[in-house]
């Protein structure tokens, strides 16, 4: 079993140690191959013990079986932390935007270690037959869910967006949710963007007949209840960066993956949304 799957299936309860260890292994894997228990025990601020007990709770024969695992299934000698460390080494240290440029190109590499179109397919698939779609972020999500809704809407989908939201007035956004509809909940890491009541929001999506669909950064796959689509994208320098550069390129992804999956709807909303507007602009002449 590779570790991403032990640890989307595993059942029982993760700590925040355990949550910490998880999204530093699936920030870097093809870097966590080499570290010792010790050694990786140091990057996340826990005892070694804490490690070990990860690796069992996985079903993993302790931590060599764990790192084995990552072995067979990261491409070491390419991996997304190689690659990030040779564009760094060649950039120029005294140029911001040079090192901001190479890691943005490390860290849309690095999707493809994660996502395969067939996950985006899953994705777009759920909001393709949504009657309608309600959409969730906050924090630094927040520009994105902005974005998604505008794309969706574009290809004539019914759109229901809720930004930076206590929980009281998120309840009341999502009453309407119901059988046939989708939610798209952001979630990451930084202790602003993950949504407040994630647990009790994807229960009730479930309660109420909804398909749920969350973007995410390495913390993705620790959440619980799990998503019935999880677009879980990790980069190397996650834990200095976070730029959401990848889960951007994963909305636009879906956007396009729905206009293939249903080409007569985005043209059909394409060409009403132009004929609207020429409508305006003709009323404000």
């Amino acid at each position: 079993m590779s570790f991403k799957l032990a640890v989307e299936t595993f059942s029982g309860r993760l700590t925040d140690s355990d949550r910490t260890l998880v999204s530093i292994i699936l920030s870097d894997p093809s870097q966590v191959v080499f570290y010792s228990a010790h050694e990786l025990a140091n990057q996340a601020g826990v005892h070694a013990s804490t490690v070990v007990r990860l690796a069992r709770k996985l079903g993993f024969d302790g931590f060599p079986g764990m790192r084995k695992a990552l072995q067979s299934e990261t491409k070491v000698a390419f991996g997304p932390g190689e690659r990030v460390r040779r564009r760094l080494s060649k950039a120029d240290e005294s140029s911001s935007l040079s090192m901001l440029v190479h890691t943005e190109i490390a860290a849309i590499e690095a999707i493809e270690e994660t996502i395969s179109q067939a996950d985006v397919d899953n994705a777009a698939s759920i909001l393709a037959s949504a009657k309608n779609i309600f959409i969730v972020g906050r924090g630094s999500a927040a520009p994105l869910g902005v974005h998604l809704e505008r794309r969706l809407r574009r290809w004539g989908f019914q759109v229901s967006i809720s930004l930076n939201m206590q929980t009281r007035d998120l309840a009341a956004s999502l009453i309407g949710m119901g059988r046939g509809d989708a939610l798209v909940s952001f979630a990451f890491q930084s202790p602003d963007s993950l949504q407040a009541g994630y647990s009790a929001l994807l229960k009730h999506s479930q309660a109420v007949g909804a398909k749920s669909i969350v973007i995410s950064d390495s913390i993705g796959p620790t959440l619980r209840p799990n998503p019935d689509a999880l677009l879980s994208v990790s980069r190397p320098d996650e834990a200095e960066l976070s730029m959401r550069t990848a889960p951007l390129l994963m909305c636009e992804a879906l956007a396009i993956t729905l206009a293939h999956l249903s080409p007569e709807r985005a043209v059909g909303s394409s060409e009403a949304l132009e004929k609207l507007r020429n409508a305006f602009r003709s009323e404000g002449d």
